[in-house]
């Protein structure tokens, strides 16, 4: 090589640094949102719900941003544009903020639409300022699933009366899981009540799979989840075992009624991930956004009349 092509290459290799710290800025000011306490991953495969937004950033090229660092530091050599774009699916499913095109940051807002259901890959490449040349390197992608939002269904609905002993009494309740992803959080709740004088509810049952039906009576007016359940896949989920199935308890007619509240999973969490906003710690179940569900099934048993003597005149009158 010669002498005069290593001058020229010391000289642009000095004034990257040179550049890099004269021509600084800062992402957005403050940097990845929540990067105190969540480290970004590469690669895979990103699940979202539709309708909600996630953050993104491309990782900047080391030499010209010399300065830049995960969490400690976010300064961009000045002039450089990030082009996001759509390349795998239809772009009109998803907008991007501050812009998906021509962007002087690395970081990136996207949302999915309502109707963007399916799988998507985004592309990132890097273009330098017109100083080194307006080049743009090669496009890193990130494969996206867009997925419906959670729900749930109860296997049975409404209301049903039935006497002890039928057939057609339900064996089991099923809530069944649709949309989101995976890693689900349902909640639910079982009133379980006996109806005394003009069917008047008189007493309440609290029962968690207990082995004696009616053993714990805590006169509590429901038996509700502490936390929302963890359920791992979509499909069909037995929500409470009721021992011995739907019977009667202390000889009244008792009823049974079921109230699926709302549901989320792992990809509408991830939608939840800018809302939260600065430095997130360890989030709380409660924290997260849920999807309503609001179904009620009543199930009333009642238990068969017990007929008693049949009275008559004793057989000793009027000897």
């Amino acid at each position: 090589m010669k002498k005069s092509t290593l001058m020229k290459l010391a000289f642009i290799i000095t004034a990257m640094f040179l550049f890099s710290g004269t021509y600084a800025q800062t992402n957005g000011g403050a940097g990845v949102e929540g990067s105190a306490d969540v480290t970004f991953t590469t690669g895979g495969t990103i699940t979202i719900v539709a309708g909600t937004t996630i953050p993104l950033y491309a990782l900047p090229d080391p030499v010209y941003h010399s300065s830049w660092s995960y969490g400690t530091n976010w300064t961009l050599t000045a002039g450089f544009i990030w082009h996001w774009s759509v390349t795998t699916g239809n772009p009109a499913h998803f907008t991007f903020a501050p812009a998906a095109d021509n962007t002087a940051d690395n970081y990136v807002e996207i949302t999915a639409d309502a109707a963007a259901a399916g799988a998507y890959v985004i592309s990132v490449t890097e273009q330098a300022s017109a100083a080194y040349g307006s080049c743009t390197g090669a496009a890193t992608n990130q494969n996206i699933t867009v997925v419906a939002t959670p729900d749930a269904a109860l296997s049975e609905t409404g209301s049903e009366t039935f006497c002890i002993g039928d057939v057609g009494i339900p064996a089991a309740i099923n809530a069944t899981i649709s949309g989101g992803w995976q890693n689900y959080r349902l909640v639910w709740s079982l009133e379980i009540a006996t109806l005394g004088a003009g069917l008047a509810k008189d007493e309440w049952f609290d029962t968690d799979k207990s082995t004696s039906l009616g053993a714990v009576l805590a006169y509590a007016e429901n038996y509700t989840t502490a936390v929302p359940e963890a359920v791992a896949a979509s499909g069909a989920h037995s929500i409470l075992s009721i021992a011995g199935g739907f019977t009667v308890i202390n000889s009244k007619p008792t009823v049974y009624t079921y109230t699926l509240t709302s549901i989320n999973d792992q990809a509408l969490r991830h939608g939840d991930y800018i809302g939260f906003g600065g430095d997130y710690g360890t989030p709380a179940a409660a924290d997260f956004t849920y999807n309503a569900i609001g179904e009620t099934y009543t199930i009333q048993i009642n238990p068969a009349p017990t007929t008693g003597p049949i009275y008559h005149i004793p057989a000793t009158w009027a000897l």
